[in-house]
């Protein structure tokens, strides 16, 4: 249009030519279902070859044709041409295609009202298009797929999508709809959520994009809102339809407005290869955080890899039966004493602080699913003798759960009487509620501030809202040391899905792939001094004042000498050596009066002006701009 002239003197539309004709180069289509006949029975050569052949050049005519009248009567032709190949295919497929065919011939590229219910580039392009689009761009919708109907969802089962998963959004599949579309050295890219790199059931998606095609680029808008009253958290994805390079360019925006406003620049600018990657979580991190997180990780181990044991917590079926106040435990252990082996401590996600607990004096009935015979034979079709025997065994318990009897009867039919009964906990492995008696690191399994609390001896037992880690070999203190820093923050909480609030999920799944150093003999000493000493000075309220943000600094500084010790040295900023000796008389199962003493010496020692631990503290980060300062900026709560 811009680059008409205009030429007054001629007296037909001043010289300026006509819009051309867009009606065959728009199609409105569900491009999610492909062509109901495959390629080989449609495309079948000699003799529908002519016909599509007279269809496309009538759509080149029509293009460029500018009197109302030859354009409605070319597309009389069009429509004509159209029937005919129906009825060709249908006398070639036979009688059971021949519907198939008629439909596919039935849709209508000039009726701007309706959409076609399938969609295929050669049938409604012609073949110039048999092998794709040069480019796919596209803002797929964002609707989780378990808010279709049934119908709808058995339709895409049928088109054999590798990303589709059943709690997946529906954008997912639109990018292996999109490949499909593409040329050999074609192009696609999109704008979606971004919720696929990290989700559970991203892990097709990242698995095709890893392997499939050659993705190029990532720009992650994290939790940035880009789009005014639409809540969304995007990315823009791009990749080529050629075997994958293993190498994408990802780039984390920090400066939203400025990623807004010069994508491109700030891309090539900002953008650090990621080369490993796969159908785990992908983690798009700012320049700075990538690089630490490198150094991070070639030191580490994966979780999964630790001798140590990840457990969810407790699922009851029915909370309001097996859950009790103090004042219910209380009463109960008054009427029977013998309540008490069966009244555990219960600590719930929401409770968990770092290096603390704030319990709400919550408790649970724990009834194993053995209860009260151990041997598991004799409780399948023994399920009166078993009742009979707890209620002998536990009135007062079995009264209170027998208000409950039929909810806790409905919780699995399938297992109920069989492998547990109605008033027990459901069945786990057979040593599974011995890991709540175990020292353990307890830590919500949704979260924003990624809280891991260390019980030694309280013997909590967790919720479904948490996770617990338990380990006969392993330093538990040493691990929470690293698991609460700033290091363990700016390094792997992009590891994790966001949810919606900025929180972070922290399934098993994800949490035993981050790669965690193993402690060396000192500084396991260390950490199994130190991590007892701040939960004391955490939950002691007569404590020394202050002293357990001192000791929560010096600790997330030894975590990063546990890293960075060269780098550290270099700048005199080492601490393990001269923090050792101070700790050797700590014992954690001293009297709270002896370990008060200790802490206030240890705080006033310690903290005092001119004390070279004090100091170094002090310069941490002024001496270190480009890491540890990133670090604690990065990895702060």
């Amino acid at each position: 249009v811009c680059d008409q002239k205009t030429n007054r003197n001629k007296k037909d539309n001043h010289g300026i030519r006509p819009l051309p004709n867009l009606e065959t180069k728009f199609v409105a289509a569900d491009t999610l279902i492909g062509l109901p006949i495959s390629d080989q029975d449609l495309f079948i050569g000699s003799l529908i070859a002519p016909i599509e052949k007279e269809i496309e050049d009538s759509y080149h005519g029509h293009f460029t044709i500018q009197r109302r009248d030859q354009k409605l009567a070319l597309q009389k032709k069009i429509k004509a041409l159209r029937l005919k190949l129906a009825e060709t295919l249908a006398g070639s497929l036979g009688t059971l295609n021949s519907a198939k065919a008629n439909h596919l011939a039935e849709w209508d590229p000039f009726d701007p009202q309706t959409t076609a219910d399938f969609f295929d580039p050669h049938w409604m392009f012609g073949r110039s298009l048999k092998d794709g689009f040069d480019i796919v761009i596209g803002n797929p919708p964002y609707i989780q797929i378990q808010k279709f109907p049934a119908a709808q969802k058995a339709k895409w089962e049928a088109q054999k999508f590798a990303t589709y998963a059943a709690m997946a959004d529906i954008y997912c599949i639109f990018y292996e709809r999109g490949a499909k579309f593409l040329r050999t050295d074609g192009h696609l890219c999109y704008i979606t959520s971004n919720k696929w790199m990290r989700a559970g059931y991203g892990e097709q998606l990242r698995d095709f994009l890893a392997s499939k095609v050659n993705t190029t680029a990532v720009l992650d808008f994290g939790m940035a809102q880009n789009f005014g009253a639409a809540t969304t958290y995007t990315c823009v994805t791009s990749f080529a339809k050629q075997p994958s390079a293993h190498r994408t360019l990802s780039c984390y925006a920090s400066d939203t407005a400025a990623a807004m406003s010069e994508p491109a620049e700030y891309f090539t600018r900002n953008a650090v290869p990621l080369t490993a990657l796969n159908g785990g979580p992908w983690v798009v991190l700012p320049k700075e955080r990538y690089a630490i997180k490198a150094q991070v990780e070639g030191q580490g181990v994966p979780l999964e890899k630790w001798n140590i044991q990840i457990n969810y917590g407790i699922k009851t079926g029915l909370n309001d039966a097996f859950y009790l106040t103090q004042e219910q435990r209380e009463t109960f252990i008054a009427e029977d004493p013998s309540c008490e082996e069966f009244i555990v401590p219960l600590m719930r996600g929401r409770y968990i602080e770092r290096y603390a607990s704030n319990w709400d004096k919550t408790w649970m009935i724990f009834i194993p699913w053995h209860f009260p015979l151990e041997d598991d034979k004799s409780v399948s079709g023994g399920s009166l003798k078993a009742e009979q025997a707890f209620k002998a065994q536990q009135p007062v318990l079995y009264r209170h759960l027998a208000k409950y009897k039929s909810e806790l009867s409905a919780r699995n039919k399938a297992e109920t009487g069989i492998r547990y009964e109605w008033y027990a906990l459901q069945r786990w492995a057979a040593d599974y509620h011995r890991e709540f008696r175990k020292p353990k690191i307890i830590y919500p399994n949704m979260t924003k501030y990624l809280p891991f609390y260390f019980d030694r001896d309280d013997n909590f037992f967790g919720n479904q809202k948490c996770f617990i880690i338990t380990s006969e070999a392993e330093s538990l203190p040493s691990l929470i040391a690293v698991l609460n820093s700033s290091v363990f923050r700016c390094c792997f909480r992009d590891s994790f899905p966001e949810l919606m609030g900025n929180t972070y999920e922290l399934s098993k799944i994800f949490f035993e792939k981050i790669p965690i150093k193993k402690p060396t003999a000192a500084e396991v000493c260390l950490f199994e001094r130190v991590v007892p000493l701040i939960q004391f000075a955490k939950a002691e309220a007569g404590a020394s004042p202050g002293a357990a943000a001192f000791l929560e600094d010096l600790i997330d500084a030894c975590v990063m000498e546990s890293y960075f010790r060269e780098h550290m040295a270099e700048r005199d900023l080492l601490f393990h050596d001269t923090v050792a000796p101070h700790l050797a008389a700590y014992a954690p199962e001293a009297s709270a009066a002896q370990q008060r003493d200790f802490l206030t010496h240890l705080h006033q020692t310690l903290n005092a002006p001119g004390h070279p631990i004090r100091n170094r503290l002090l310069r941490l980060t002024a001496d270190s701009p480009d890491l540890l300062a990133v670090i604690k900026q990065e990895g702060k709560v």
